[in-house]
């Protein structure tokens, strides 16, 4: 069974290494010649393994393929982005309601065109909707009729980042879209019915909201009792990152099997105060039992989303092996419960949830298979292994790693599994029968956290909290792994130094930089905005940092740290904003909290009003200013002193060269101040001004740059239909190769010191996959 388990989830991890789907016809037919050559070839025992591989893998792959070929057909055709369809079907979960507005999960019943309401539409699956500037209350599980427009699934990618395509896609999103203003048009079709689960959590999260004072600690709660997360801040997250504790605010394996083991409790005093039913129902079958409905009904209370219901099935097949009274090993126990989830949902794992839930699973297993005379030190072992096993992993995913988890797991997993949690649930319980002791409980639990999360601030406090890596290669990773697991093997064990040398490649790995006179350039893609980077042999500039809409939505956050963590990047040596456009500063202020900024330049003296940063020295970004790095010159083509023009125009253009190559940043400058530049910008490689608005790229401009190529920082179906079709085409009339960020994600540029031609890497194109647009 192990076997199988194993080569099966190989099986369903295939298809991610792949650009398009395989024909599920072929796979069919390997499966099937498979699977005859195994009852043909049985007795044989030289094959039954081979064959068992065989049949595992292929299986996996199969079914991983169709229900990926299933999603991906319904995903919204391109004729229909961006038009008005009117959508009626059911809210799905808990709105996130937001000061501007709210953003909900919508399961299409029913679809047509604004225009044509008599031709239905072949839509069906479930969109990603916001309702801005909403004055209606929208609940769970409602009937609503809508008039949207909708785009496919879509999002940045950029090295360092998330991907945000293929996380819409294991959520089984087709589309994501907004709610068009027509009262005639959106309208309530029925309230949620009386039995709704979902409506019930919502009522739950609002009692929770409205009777906890502390705002903080009622957030924390929300998350534990009903896998509301989004009322919890950055100031909360940071510190749950940094102590490497935000699995406990996420309903997984462990708060589930808390629960599960939390239903003993009252059997064994109902038993013992009533022994004959033992002779009736053995003890631990009856505990199994309800632990098995403890554990469903908080899975429901989360939303039983696709996480919440791997983890139910881990711990229901536990608990049946529990039940079943057989002494089966640790190892065959997770085996099934991983073919289980498989079967359940083929592409989980694609998810990050599913890698660190098995993964935990597994480390644990390995510890508490030795014997070791103490339990008080066997717990802190077991903090220290899979603090230390998981590190690969939240590398890999996340690119940073706490270094004091042990310590804070070590405080955090009994606190919140044997106080919080349990008074919470205590208060869920009370909340029918008295809300004013439901919410005094609730206090009480608010007060743990509270209490929980200033542990935290300490702990966080210390001096090294985070360890930061660069981009370690999935390869190395993987290798750094396996070689932890063996380290970990029994001693005697022979050759175990060798898990220190498989150790060796990740730690020591370090990120190619440019060689001295050498230049990278990479323009990030972030939408309709721009952010990028400038990178010599050792200095480091960023131009722009994007935009920001709120706290959740920042290009510095979401983008601009994450890349320059990726590159082993922590002192920026000069930070650029060309001009006050948001699309340009918004990012500011989460690089400066999170990165060293030696120095500031802008055209803007004010450029930092909104940051809490305001008092730093701004450097004024003039005319003919210039400096040199590594070989490399940067210097200042405008604005010129005392610029009197709008902001696009005062855009601060920077010319960044070595002796055979340059780039030219532009920012938003528009026709004016192009004409200022015609004899000082010729360069090999321009960014488009104002992202190739109808306002700039005269046909003088473009001459007397004369570039090779250009590089057109854009969103996907933005509402300015930049790039224009008019400026394209005076591009392409003077033999100028032109890229964008919304087909190529991140482009990078590697220039070198002599006249050989520049590097060009478009990271869509080398990080695509099945999923992607």
């Amino acid at each position: 069974m192990r076997l199988f388990a194993l080569f099966f989830m190989l099986g369903t991890l295939i298809i991610q290494m792949l650009l398009h789907l395989p024909s599920v016809i072929w796979i069919g037919l390997f499966l099937s010649v498979s699977i005859f050559l195994s009852i043909f070839l049985y007795r044989n025992a030289r094959f039954n393994t081979i064959l068992l591989i065989s049949n595992a893998v292929f299986l996996g792959l199969l079914l991983s393929t169709i229900v990926a070929q299933n999603q991906l057909t319904k995903r919204l055709p391109t004729y229909l982005e961006g038009k008005n369809i009117v959508l009626v079907g059911k809210v799905l979960g808990i709105p996130n309601d937001k000061d501007d507005g709210v953003r909900f999960r919508f399961k299409i019943d029913k679809a047509y065109l604004q225009a044509e309401p008599e031709k239905l539409l072949a839509l069906k699956g479930i969109v990603r909707l916001g309702w801005f500037q909403n004055k209606q209350r929208i609940n769970a599980d409602e009937q609503w009729r809508l008039l949207v427009r909708m785009k496919r699934p879509s999002g940045f990618l950029n090295p360092g980042g998330f991907d945000y395509e293929k996380w819409l896609f294991t959520e089984r999103i087709t589309a994501t879209g907004y709610i068009r203003n027509s009262p005639n048009e959106n309208k309530r079709l029925e309230d949620s019915p009386s039995w709704s689960v979902n409506r019930l959590r919502q009522t739950i999260h609002q009692n929770i909201q409205k009777g906890v004072e502390d705002k903080a600690s009622a957030a924390v709660l929300s998350a534990l009792v009903v896998a509301v997360r989004t009322r919890l801040d950055d100031k909360q997250w940071k510190l749950l990152q940094q102590t490497g504790t935000s699995h406990l605010v996420a309903i997984s394996g462990l708060h589930i099997a808390v629960v599960a083991g939390f239903a003993f409790l009252p059997i064994m005093l109902i038993w013992g105060a009533f022994p004959r039913l033992n002779e009736k129902i053995p003890l631990r079958v009856a505990g199994a039992v309800t632990g098995v409905i403890f554990a469903t009904i908080y899975a429901f209370l989360a939303g039983f989303t696709l996480p919440t219901q791997r983890a139910l099935l881990m711990v229901t097949i536990a608990l049946l092996g529990l039940l079943l009274r057989r002494n089966y090993h640790a190892s065959t126990i997770m085996a099934v419960a991983l073919v289980a989830v498989l079967l359940l949902d083929p592409l989980a794992g694609m998810t990050i949830s599913f890698w660190l839930s098995f993964l935990a699973v597994v480390l644990i297993l390995i510890i508490l298979k030795r014997q070791m005379e103490k339990p008080f030190l066997q717990m802190i072992k077991l903090q220290i292994v899979l603090s230390l096993g998981m590190l690969p992993l939240t590398l890999f995913f996340f690119g940073t790693a706490s270094l004091t988890s042990p310590l804070a797991n070590l405080l955090a997993i009994p606190w919140v599994s044997l106080v919080i949690v349990p008074l919470s649930l205590i208060a869920l319980v009370l909340m029918p029968i008295s809300s004013f002791v439901s919410n005094a409980v609730f206090s009480i639990s608010a007060l743990a956290i509270d209490w929980l999360f200033r542990g935290f601030e300490l702990i966080g406090g210390l001096k090294v909290t985070e360890l930061t890596f660069a981009q370690i290669p999935s390869l190395y990773l993987v290798v750094a792994f396996i070689g932890f697991l063996y380290l970990l093997l029994p001693k005697g064990f022979p050759a175990r130094w060798l898990g220190f040398v498989a150790l060796l490649p990740a730690i020591l790995f370090s990120v190619d930089k440019p060689q001295q006179g050498q230049f990278t350039f990479t323009l990030l893609d972030v939408g309709q905005g721009m952010a990028s980077v400038v990178q010599t042999a050792n200095h480091t500039l960023v131009y722009d940092t994007g935009t920001r809409y709120s706290e959740s939505y920042d290009i510095g956050k979401l983008v601009v740290v994450p890349f320059l963590r990726a590159k082993g990047v922590e002192v920026l040596d000069s930070l650029v904003i060309s001009h006050d456009d948001i699309d340009h500063r918004g990012g500011t202020g989460v690089i400066l909290n999170n990165l060293v900024v030696k120095e500031i330049i802008s055209s803007e003296e004010n450029i930092l009003h909104n940051q809490n940063s305001s008092s730093r020295t701004i450097t004024a970004c003039v005319k003919n200013n210039h400096w040199t790095w590594d070989g490399v010159t940067f210097k200042v083509l405008s604005p010129p002193s005392n610029y009197l023009e709008n902001d696009n125009n005062r855009s601060c253009v920077i010319r960044v060269s070595n002796q055979h190559h340059s780039l030219l940043l532009t920012g938003d400058i528009q026709r004016k101040t192009e004409k200022l530049l015609l004899k000082q910008a010729i360069s090999e490689v321009i960014i488009v001004p104002h992202h190739g608005s109808k306002t700039s790229s005269t046909s003088a401009f473009i001459k007397a740059v004369s570039p090779a190529l250009a590089l057109v920082p854009v969103g996907y179906r933005n509402r300015f239909g930049h790039p224009k079709e008019q400026v394209l085409a005076r591009y392409k009339e003077n033999g100028v190769q032109v890229l964008n960020t919304v087909d190529s994600g991140a482009i990078t540029l590697k220039f070198p010191v002599d006249e050989s031609k520049y590097i060009v890497e478009e990271y869509r194109k080398k990080r695509k996959g099945f999923w992607s647009r």
